[in-house]
């Protein structure tokens, strides 16, 4: 525990302002989920006795000018900046602003640091860098700085920092076994719960939550950096009364579970469901599924218990593209998952990607064709880029496929179309981009499937905000 003058000592996390465009201007704001891992990391401090401020710059729509101001009203000792790659561009251009306005120290946490150590620490823009989970190192690392301790850093494992020219990375830090051991995402320091907008929901106001950490699946797409592949399960109980929180302190109707391995393990999903409807919270929810992990037995009682829709990964309608993917399912198996969670009445979405390895303007088409096969009530087709810390990642760098003077800012907003950081061999962006935007026609633009989508919402009330939902998810 730090010690009592540690209460005074204040703590800035900042959730980085939407991508740049080339000029200068914010760009399409694309989704409005709250920060969960920077609310795990405050919940964290606050518990230990710091004073602790979140500034979601997104949710905010916040310039750079915007967030200065806020940092020299606050004046905190530290500033922590939770950053993926796509955000790391505009998240380094925060840091050299931070730093020329006064001397703070700047921590950076989240995926790219964690999948790039050193890269990161050589720009030059941050003092510290967390590597993995952040819960138990932030605090470590708070405590040493705030104690005046900072040369006894190189002991505090998970973390990377820079010591002169040099770049000295910690050991990594064991995993935590037990998840319920770290307190609820500090919901009281995010804005109002209800100010985050989703495009599609039964209920508002919605919350993401997340049960597990870790995924043991090897699809080369994927970065595992932060959890890693040994699988954590938080306890049926410690997920109902985080539910329950969010349903009696914040008026939460709804729920998305937004870790991918929810459906793995059969037994706990019916536990969750039959000890949900015993605690009769009225709750809306839904999930990400695997199709290999859903039976009809299970989706019944998960449609009973209040799931309302799922989202399924299937990212390809070729076969061998998935077993390149190393993504361990069956076109026929994502067929019968489909089927299974419509029989039900559960609405479903499928995530799929053009541009994979291998890809070619055949198999792209085999993919779209798929989807429509599927009947699945929405999709996303992402082109596909290689994440630092993924397999994918790896291979194509190894190759000199990966192009380093294109940010995957370009891929995160409005102008990602201009410039991408990876194209498969035999393809180009102009034909991924094609592709993507003739598929979401495609698929959205069929008169069955409109017909369709305007008649199963019976709720009349309802109807206005669906429409809107699917404008958005066209255009």
């Amino acid at each position: 525990m730090p010690l009592e003058n540690h209460k005074k000592e204040k703590i800035l996390l900042i959730y980085p302002p939407i991508t740049f465009l080339e000029n200068g201007k914010t760009g399409h704001f694309y989704c409005m989920n709250p920060p969960l891992g920077l609310a795990y990391i405050a919940a964290v401090l606050d518990r230990a006795g710091y004073e602790v401020e979140i500034i979601d710059a997104k949710l905010e729509r916040l310039s750079i000018d915007d967030i200065l101001k806020k940092v020299s009203g606050f004046n905190p000792r530290i500033i922590g900046i939770s950053s993926s790659t796509p955000d790391f561009f505009i998240t380094k251009s925060l840091a050299k602003a931070i730093k020329s306005l006064g001397d703070y120290t700047v921590v950076i946490g989240g995926p790219h640091v964690s999948a790039l150590p050193e890269e990161t620490m050589e720009t030059g823009c941050f003092d510290y860098g967390l590597i993995d989970e952040g819960e138990d190192t932030i605090l470590e690392l708070v405590d040493a700085i705030c104690d005046g301790k900072e040369a006894g850093t190189c002991n505090i494992m998970g973390v990377v920092f820079r010591e002169g020219s040099r770049i000295v990375k910690t050991p990594r830090r064991p995993y935590i076994k037990d998840l319920d051991t770290i307190p609820f995402p500090a919901w009281r320091l995010l804005s109002d719960i209800s100010r985050y907008e989703y495009k599609f929901y039964k209920y508002l106001p919605k919350a993401p939550i997340i049960t597990s950490r870790g995924c043991p699946y090897q699809c080369t797409f994927c970065d595992r950096s932060v959890f890693g592949s040994k699988v954590r399960m938080r306890s049926i109980g410690n997920i109902l009364d985080e539910v329950e929180m969010l349903v009696k302190d914040y008026g939460v109707r709804e729920i998305e579970i937004v870790d991918d391995l929810f459906t793995v393990n059969r037994e706990r999903v019916m536990e969750f469901c039959s000890k949900l409807m015993s605690r009769r919270l009225k709750i809306a929810w839904l999930c990400m599924g695997r199709v290999n992990c859903v039976t009809p037995e299970m989706l019944r009682i998960m449609k009973k218990a209040g799931c309302w829709h799922i989202n399924y990964g299937i990212e390809s309608g070729n076969q061998k593209i998935l077993d390149s993917i190393k993504k361990d399912i069956t076109l026929e198996v994502a067929e019968k998952a489909v089927s299974w969670t419509k029989r039900v009445k559960i609405r479903t979405q499928g995530f799929f990607l053009v541009g994979l390895p291998g890809d070619d303007e055949k198999s792209m088409r085999e993919t779209i064709d798929f989807s429509k096969r599927l009947s699945l009530d929405r999709v996303a087709f992402c082109i596909t880029q290689p994440f630092p810390g993924s397999e994918l990642y790896k291979t194509a760098l190894a190759r000199g496929e990966i192009r380093k003077d294109v940010g995957y800012h370009y891929y995160d907003n409005d102008n990602f179309h201009k410039e991408l950081p990876y194209v498969p061999r035999g393809l180009t962006a102009e034909t991924l981009v094609k592709c993507r935007n003739r598929f979401y026609r495609e698929f959205y633009m069929r008169p069955s499937f409109v017909i369709n989508q305007i008649f199963s919402y019976r709720e009349f009330r309802a109807f206005p905000r669906r429409i809107r939902a699917f404008m958005k998810s066209i255009f």
